[in-house]
């Protein structure tokens, strides 16, 4: 006598190391879709860069003015740099430019065949100026509306951006020494804050790239180290508030160097080697 069949069951689930996760997106199409926006940025008009340039600076001042708010309530610096990347969560989502984060991007795009040096320096260029003019005009804004037009002195948030500027000019102190320190804060830095647009492509869903961008972000500031972009607003806003810094001194002693070491830590660390360990995947 036969033995009954038995209907063929169902098939068994994968194993959970076998299921692809849906949200996520694997290093090698992150740096496919980082290239993609190299040449995506080389394409850009010079008014639209330096306009994009322009509107991200304030959204980073907005973060460093509540950081310093949430220090002079009785919060740490490292607690209140946990606060800080909501104003590159803002940029980032309206589109807009930093230059730090172009220094990590540009390069892949130079390497990958598919953008030109002159198109990577024109970008780093104008993205510059941009960020630096919006640090600039937002610098004057605040300051203009906390001190009532000038008609009251500077107190509050002011004072202590004030006292930032003269602690970030204080390589001055140490001469060549200081100089090169100031370059490796600048590498400490944008090693982290340039994986920004990197990390951003790691997840496909608002939250999980949100979080993602957090985290270097979060980082770099709660330590300290130095990001041009918001030196572009911290020493504006200092001087205007009565930091004894010269513009002199804040480009010597600051603006260039940790520019300087903004520009290695992603060259080097990022669009370099990082980029090197999945290049065999763009020629698939």
């Amino acid at each position: 006598m036969n033995t009954p069949t038995t209907p063929n069951a169902s098939p068994t689930p994968s194993a959970p190391q076998d299921v692809v996760m849906a949200d996520q997106i694997l290093p090698p199409l992150m740096l496919k879709e980082i290239v993609a926006d190299a040449v995506k940025k080389d394409k850009f008009t010079v008014s639209r860069t330096l306009l994009s340039g322009f509107l991200c600076t304030p959204f980073l001042a907005y973060a460093v003015a509540l950081s310093v708010s949430l220090v002079l309530a009785g919060w740490s610096l490292a607690a209140a740099g946990l606060i800080f990347p909501v104003g590159f969560v803002m940029m980032v989502f309206l589109g807009l430019e930093m230059a730090t984060g172009s220094f990590s991007v540009m390069p892949m795009g130079v390497f990958a065949g598919l953008v030109k040096w002159s198109g990577l320096i024109r970008n780093w260029t104008w993205t510059l100026v941009g960020n630096l003019a919006g640090g600039i005009f937002f610098a004057f804004l605040l300051w203009f509306a906390l001190t009532k037009g000038a008609s009251i002195e500077p107190s509050g948030i002011l004072v202590k951006l004030a006292r930032i500027a003269e602690a970030k000019a204080s390589y001055e102190n140490f001469g060549i020494n200081g100089w090169m320190a100031a370059v490796g804060m600048g590498i400490l830095c944008n090693w982290l804050v340039s994986l920004g647009p990197v990390f951003a492509k790691a997840s496909r869903s608002v939250p999980g790239k949100i979080m993602l961008m957090w985290l270097p972000i979060a980082t770099f500031f709660a330590l300290g180290f130095e990001h041009a972009i918001v030196n572009m607003f911290v020493f504006p806003i200092g001087i205007l508030s009565g930091a004894d810094v010269t513009i002199g001194q804040w480009w010597m002693w600051n603006q260039i160097p940790v520019t300087l070491g903004n520009i290695l830590g992603a060259l080097i660390f990022n669009s370099c080697l990082w980029y090197s360990i999945h290049k065999p995947a763009l020629v698939k």
